[in-house]
C-alpha cells in the first residue's frame, strides 16, 4: 500500500473536472458557479461542449497520466495507487480521499493538474481536500511540487512553441503569443505568485529559443498599436504575453485579452499568429473551444495562418517528472 512499508501512501491527482456528456454540462455549471444557471447560458455552454466532442477531455487525459504515473512509480518500486479527485465534478476530490481513507490509507500526496498557483484552481482543490479531511481521523495530505516547476513541463511547452512556429515559417512575419487563464485582479494581491511565475516560465522558454528577453510594451509600437503587455518585437521572433477565457464576473480581469492582441496583430502587418498555453496542463474547452474554434476562426477570418502549440497532457516527459518530485515524499 505504500512505497516505503511505512504509512499507507495514495497520490491523487487534482484537477477542476468537467462534464463527461451533454447532459451532465447542466448539473457540472451548478457545481462550478454554486448556482443554477440559466437556461441560456446552459444552452450555450452545452454548444461549446457539442463542438469539441460533446464532452470534456480532461478527466479522460488526466486517467491516462494517472495510469503513466503508477506504472512509473512501480518501476522505481514503489506500488502505490494513483488516482483522481476533480473539484466540480466525478470523481469528486472528497469522495476520493474519503474512499481512500476507508481503505486504510493515511497519507496523500496531492498532485495539481492546474500549473500555476492561484486562488481559483488550486486554492479551491485545497479547499475541497482540507473540508474532506476534517473527517478523516491521521489522514495527512503533502502536496507535490507545482508543475510549472518541473523540468519536463517547460521542456514540453519549448518544444510545443518551437514546433508551432515551424508550421507558419512560411508565411511571413509571425507573432508568438503566450497565453494563460485570466483571474480577476481583485483577487491578487501585490505579492501573488500567478503572474510572476507565468512570466517566470515565458522568460525560460524564449531564452532557450534564443529570442529577446521581455519587457513592458507601452502600446506605441505600430506593430502592436495599443496593447501594454509583457513581451519582446524584436528580431529573431516577436512575442508577448496575453490571457484568456475570462469569466462574467464584472470587475477587471488580468490583460491584456488574448482577442485584443490578435485584433492588434492582424491591424500591425502580422501574417502568422502562433498561441502557446503556456498556462495549461492538459486540453480542455480553454484549449479545445477558445483557442481551436473562436480564436483561429477570428484569425483565419482575416486571412492570416494561425498554429496553436500543444500543451502537455500525459506525455511520458511530464509522466517522468512528476515521478522524480513524488518519489521522495513517499
Amino acid at each position: 500500500m505504500s512505497g516505503n512499508g511505512q504509512v499507507p501512501t495514495a497520490v491523487m491527482i487534482v484537477g477542476f473536472g468537467g462534464p463527461d456528456c451533454l447532459d451532465s454540462v447542466q448539473p457540472f455549471m451548478c457545481n462550478l458557479m454554486g448556482y443554477e444557471p440559466s437556461d441560456e447560458l446552459v444552452e450555450r455552454v452545452r454548444l461549446r461542449y457539442l463542438t469539441i466532442g460533446g464532452s470534456s477531455p480532461l478527466t479522460a487525459i488526466a486517467g491516462e497520466l494517472a495510469n503513466k504515473l503508477e506504472a512509473k512509480l512501480a518501476e522505481g518500486g514503489h506500488e502505490v495507487p494513483v488516482v483522481l479527485g476533480m473539484r466540480y465534478w466525478d470523481p469528486l476530490i472528497s469522495d476520493t480521499l474519503r474512499g481512500l481513507h476507508a481503505h486504510g490509507f493515511r497519507k496523500v500526496i496531492v498532485v495539481s493538474l492546474s500549473p500555476f498557483e492561484s486562488k481559483v484552481a488550486t486554492g479551491a482543490y485545497r479547499e475541497a481536500l482540507d473540508e474532506a479531511a476534517e473527517d478523516l481521523p491521521g489522514m495527512e495530505l503533502v502536496e507535490a511540487p507545482l508543475l510549472h516547476t518541473l523540468s519536463g513541463f517547460g521542456g514540453l511547452l519549448v518544444g510545443g512553441a518551437a514546433e508551432a512556429l515551424t508550421e507558419v515559417k512560411d508565411h511571413g512575419p509571425a507573432l508568438l503569443v503566450f497565453t494563460a487563464h485570466s483571474l480577476p485582479v481583485e483577487d491578487l494581491d501585490d505579492e501573488d505568485p500567478y503572474v510572476p511565475a507565468l512570466r517566470g516560465v515565458v522568460d525560460r522558454i524564449v531564452s532557450i529559443l534564443q529570442m529577446e528577453p521581455g519587457g513592458e510594451l507601452d502600446g506605441t509600437d505600430p506593430r502592436l498599436a495599443g496593447v501594454k503587455a509583457y513581451g519582446s518585437l524584436e528580431e529573431p521572433q516577436s512575442w508577448v504575453m496575453a490571457f484568456q477565457s475570462k469569466g462574467n464576473r464584472p470587475g477587471e480581469w488580468l490583460g491584456p485579452d488574448v482577442d485584443d492582441v490578435v485584433d492588434a496583430a492582424i491591424a500591425g502587418g502580422f501574417k502568422s499568429i502562433v498561441v502557446a498555453p503556456v498556462g495549461f496542463a492538459t486540453d480542455h474547452m480553454e484549449t479545445l473551444y477558445d483557442l481551436d474554434v473562436v480564436l483561429a476562426g477570428r484569425v483565419l477570418e482575416a486571412d492570416i495562418e494561425f498554429a496553436r502549440a500543444g500543451v502537455p497532457n500525459s506525455d511520458e516527459l511530464l509522466v517522468d517528472s512528476i515521478a522524480e518530485v513524488i518519489e521522495p515524499l513517499l
